[in-house]
């Protein structure tokens, strides 16, 4: 994979949630494209999200990862997930 493919991915029109996996099988889900931050080599990723008593969704904890290390995008269907 290169920068430019997770570029794409995340601004796909319109944008559906996906999951990530790294060589060393780890997934990481990205339910909103604007938080993830795209380097040339790496890029940073929620991997925790909360929301707080006003309804705001924050990052509470983030992975950096290298760009060459993901494997594959899958796409997630978080409507059923949600139900589950």
């Amino acid at each position: 994979m290169t920068y430019h493919d997770l570029y794409r991915k995340l601004h796909d029109e319109p944008f559906k949630p996906f999951r990530l996996r790294l060589s060393n099988s780890t997934v990481i889900d990205v339910v909103e494209p604007g938080s993830v931050i795209v380097g040339e080599s790496s890029a940073v990723l929620p991997v925790e999200m909360v929301q707080d008593d006003r309804g705001v969704r924050i990052a509470r904890n983030w992975k950096t990862i290298s760009i060459a290390h993901i494997v594959e995008f899958t796409d997630l269907d978080v409507k059923a997930e949600k139900r589950n």
